[in-house]
């Protein structure tokens, strides 16, 4: 996904196809609206060919089916928030110039193509393999290249992405910044870790450098977390993360609540890498012990129905033994 984005921020990739990324995870506020709701990871934008190209990242697919369903339903939400997305944009976004791609990792290539070829051979199938554009990444090379049997409408795009794009194209370094998405550990990392006490570290009027606003880590997430929505409604998202972010670290006790507008780190050290790796350790010991907590729980219940199971059958024998014996006697009898 980082590298998708690096590669359309004012490189010759973008400025030769025209294709500049806008920003992360398109539509992601629709998500909770229902079940069906997926949404893809970039949007790319071509602003003069009025074009645009929606961009989901498989790191890794185990169920390729499923993958290019949700591929679908992405495409669905899309087309039917096209407006809202022209009214974000203040330009009238033509749905019939938009492109679809699922980016994978160059290990999935074979089963996404055998999949898709399946398809294509199917008389009703579920998608339309041409509405898909396959790009292929090569984590050792870091190159991004479009399959062979794939082609987009604009000439400079096609030929640069065969011949693939990476790296070594760039001529500058582009980070791109928290998604709404990102895990809130990694959060804690970045933002209130990374960013905030950083701040706090070498500000010298701060007393307690460990001591950080809740107000500060809100304006560092609204400043770095890439989010195609209006301002208002970003305010609510981001609030909403923030306060999700804040649970999983008190759950994990890497920081307390010292009152309704701050927190208090709970760490050793005071360098940034030493409090890095403390909230590190302190997180992975947390972690490993709720899941062995939790897998032993299961275990125990798994031994106790196996207990309940076994005495019922001994229960059932037992009363199976006491009938023939009853039957016994009244025969006797």
């Amino acid at each position: 996904m980082k590298q998708c984005a690096k590669s359309f921020a004012q490189t010759d990739l973008s400025q030769k196809s025209g294709y500049e990324f806008y920003f992360a995870e398109p539509l992601i506020e629709f998500g909770a609206e229902k079940k069906e709701n997926h949404n893809f990871d970039l949007f790319l934008y071509n602003e003069g060919e009025n074009r645009a190209i929606f961009v989901e990242c498989k790191s890794s697919i185990t169920d390729v089916k499923k993958t290019l369903r949700e591929v679908g339903l992405s495409r669905g939400l899309v087309l039917e928030k096209a407006d809202y997305l022209s009214g974000i944009l203040d330009i009238d976004l033509d749905p019939d110039r938009f492109e679809y791609v699922l980016c994978i990792n160059e290990k999935d290539k074979m089963k996404v193509i055998d999949s898709m070829k399946a398809q294509g051979q199917k008389p009703h199938p579920k998608y339309d393999i041409n509405q898909i554009k396959v790009w292929i990444y090569a984590p050792r090379s870091q190159l991004i290249q479009l399959l062979l049997e794939c082609s987009h409408e604009n000439s400079a795009l096609n030929e640069m992405l065969h011949a693939g794009f990476g790296d070594q194209n760039l001529h500058r370094q582009y980070e791109l910044p928290y998604c709404y998405s990102t895990h809130p550990y990694r959060l804690i990392q970045l933002a209130i870790v990374g960013e905030c006490y950083r701040k706090n570290l070498f500000d010298d009027s701060i007393e307690d450098p460990k001591v950080i606003e809740k107000s500060a880590v809100l304006l560092t997430l609204m400043n770095n977390i890439s989010l195609g929505a209006p301002e208002e409604l970003k305010i609510q998202l981001v609030t909403e993360k923030l306060r999700i972010v804040l649970e999983y670290g008190q759950k994990y006790q890497l920081f307390d609540e010292i009152d309704a507008d701050a927190i208090r780190l709970n760490c050793r050290g005071t360098k940034l890498r030493a409090v890095l790796e403390n909230i590190e350790e302190k997180f992975i010991s947390r972690w490993v012990d709720e899941k062995t907590s939790a897998e032993g729980e299961k275990l125990a219940l798994e031994d106790y129905w196996e207990s309940v199971m076994r005495n019922q059958a001994t229960l059932f024998q037992f009363s199976e033994r006491e009938d023939t014996s009853l039957e016994r006697e009244d025969s006797d009898s």
